[in-house]
Formats: C-alpha cells, structure tokens, sequence
C-alpha cells in the first residue's frame, strides 16, 4: 500500500481536510542542487530544509517528519513564518500521517528486517546485523544483533525489550524536567502496560505512564505528563485541575484533542 504524501504550495492555505496537493510518496525525486538542515521552531515543529531548483515552497509530510523544500532566494525567515501560518494545518498532517503510519505498522507487522514500527511519532527500521554488539538506533534504523532470517518472535522481543527500556529512559526525563520546572514532586514513577489509558496519578503521589507513549509524538508525552503532574495538585477532573494542566502545558487543548484521536490498539504492541 502507497501511503499519502501531502504537499501544498507557497500561497496556498488548505483547509484541514483538503485533498489538494495530494501525491504518491514515490513522486518525490531528491534534487541534484540542494542542501538540508533539520531545524527546530519555537513554535515546536521540527523541520529539514531541502534547497531545491523550483519556484515556489513545498511542505512535505512522510514518514520522516515536515519538509520543506524552497528555492535559495527564499529565506529562513519568510519559511518559518509560512509554517508558523500553517501550524494547525501542519499539525494535522503529521498525526495523521503518524496514526496512518501506526495502523500500517499493526497489519503489517511482521518483525523481520525492513519492518518499519512507530517511535517518538515517527517510524524507525528494524535492522538485522549479525555484527552488531547489541539493540541500538542508529539514525532511523534499529539494529538488532541477530542474523538475518532469525525468528520472528525472538526479533520481536528484542524490539519490545528495547522500546520499553527506551520509554523508561525518556518517560522519565521528561516526567524529571517537567515536575521541575513546575516545582512539584511526586513519591515515584513507574511503567504501565494498561490497554485502556496513557497514565494515571495515585493518591499517594505514585506516577503510572504506558510504556506505549514511546509510540507517540513528544508534545502528545508532554500533555500526558502534564495531565498526571497536575492530578499531584487536584485528584479530580474539576475546573482547578483543568486550569492546572492550561499552567503546565498551555496548548493542552488541541493536544489533548490530537490523543483523542490515538487508541492504544491502534499499535502493534
């Protein structure tokens, strides 16, 4: 199956479910004269940069993120005002190609090499590679020590091993930062492997957050953390927690919306 890619034109707006511009990601030739760079906005989108010979600016969402590809004489500036303009629109795209992305992975996940799985709202590619010393991501490929034609069922538990130490190590992170810059503490934390809810704060200040979010797109981990964090200070649903939760993430709305829109069963663990 050829998954969407969605481009639009510098001048455009499209509304969030317009079809125009729609290609096949195979229609996306690389260009001879270009360069790239990935940069971050401050309005939280990572991009690459592709300087290409053509007119006008493309946005290109697939499986590697936003690109953008722009002539020379366009600068920095003017294409981060494009995609500031843009952000909802942007927004929309990426996680829909994310769960687009996640669904695939669910039916045609067969934990061989070239598999591809969804990780931190993107897709990485398991590796098989006899030589390697361990589990490791190099760039989007997770290479996996064993040879090719290994089990499939030994290969997937190498992958879940990996993507639940991977979420103990970067749930944890950011679950430290965020409880630090907000000046709360919490008793501890620990990993859930619930199928129906992302995490949940006990009364005794224990924080659970699904290994699964490691699925997901960081600013989607942010609000979780976020949501939990703020149960440390309100243990109910009411119009002070919600005014909490608006304090530690301030756009929680259209993400909390954004995870709505995400099941856990959408995934292949």
């Amino acid at each position: 199956m050829k998954l969407p890619l969605f481009d639009f034109l510098f001048g455009e707006h499209p509304s969030p479910n317009s079809t125009k511009g729609l290609k096949e990601m195979n229609s996306l030739k690389p260009s001879l004269h270009s360069d790239e760079a990935s940069l971050e906005l401050t309005v939280g989108i990572a991009y690459r940069l592709v300087r290409a010979k053509r007119k006008s600016v493309g946005f290109i969402v697939d499986e590697r993120g936003l690109t953008v590809r722009a002539p020379r004489w366009v600068s920095r500036q003017e294409i981060e005002t494009m995609i500031y303009e843009r952000e909802g629109w942007i927004r929309e795209k990426l996680d829909q190609f994310s769960a687009l992305m996640a669904k695939k992975a669910l039916n045609d996940t067969q934990f061989v090499d070239g598999q591809s799985i969804p990780y931190l709202g993107g897709m990485i590619t398991i590796c098989l590679k006899p030589q390697a010393r361990s589990v490791a991501l190099e760039g989007q490929n997770l290479q996996i020590n064993r040879p090719l034609g290994s089990d499939a069922e030994n290969v997937k538990a190498c992958v879940l091993k990996w993507l639940k130490n991977e979420a103990r190590r970067y749930l944890g992170t950011r679950l430290e930062a965020k409880a630090s810059e907000a000046g709360l503490d919490f008793e501890c934390w620990k990993l859930s492997g619930a199928k129906g809810r992302w995490g949940c704060c006990t009364s005794a200040r224990t924080i659970r957050l699904n290994w699964r979010l490691i699925h997901l797109n960081p600013e989607l981990i942010d609000y979780v953390i976020a949501h939990e964090l703020a149960h440390l200070d309100e243990m109910n649903h009411g119009p002070r927690f919600w005014a909490r939760v608006s304090e530690l993430c301030p756009d929680y709305l259209s993400r909390r919306t954004r995870l709505k829109k995400i099941h856990i069963s959408q995934l292949p663990f």
